[in-house]
């Protein structure tokens, strides 16, 4: 803006010596734009000091449901709520609100399969091998085992069984 206040300088004290026009022109500013500047600035006033009221009271909104959600939700979902309560707000809006108080959701912990639930009352199976884990016939003694392995696509659950 001071690059806007030295450029008009020259305009505005000689405007009754010469014509505007060619004070315009010899700064290489628009006409429009002199006359419109000392207008518009009040109006550019008026629409920020707006906007922060929207802001602050958004603000307000988005705290309130983001601590509903736990602090999960992120900028897409968070922009959900105030659109289902009939508000018409931008999801680029509801992100910059966010991101200029630092709100935001931790990263999502990968979900990671469980296949033993040992928080449970039942008896464990009596252990017949005793450790004696060679055998001489077939048939006899049978060891199994489960594990998963992460792949791209998914989690691959891997069984072996040996006898």
């Amino acid at each position: 803006q001071s690059s806007v206040r030295l450029t008009v300088a020259p305009v505005g004290p000689r405007k009754r010596e010469n014509a505007v026009s060619t004070l315009c022109r010899l700064v290489r500013l628009s006409r429009s734009w002199f006359y419109g500047h000392g207008a518009g600035e009040a109006a550019r006033e008026s629409r920020k000091a707006r906007r922060a009221a929207r802001d602050k009271a958004l603000l307000e909104r988005i705290s309130h449901f983001f601590k509903a959600s736990k602090g999960r939700y992120g900028s897409k979902r968070i922009h959900r709520d105030p659109c289902a309560d009939g508000e018409s707000v931008s999801e680029r809006r509801v992100a910059r609100i966010m991101q200029e108080n630092r709100i935001s959701a931790g990263p999502r912990k990968p979900r990671k399969p469980v296949t033993t639930n040992s928080n449970h009352q039942l008896t464990p199976s009596p252990n017949l091998l005793q450790r004696a884990f060679h055998c001489t016939t077939q048939n006899t003694v049978w060891l199994a085992d489960i594990t998963y392995v992460g792949t791209g696509e998914g989690w691959l659950y891997l069984a072996a069984i040996k006898n």
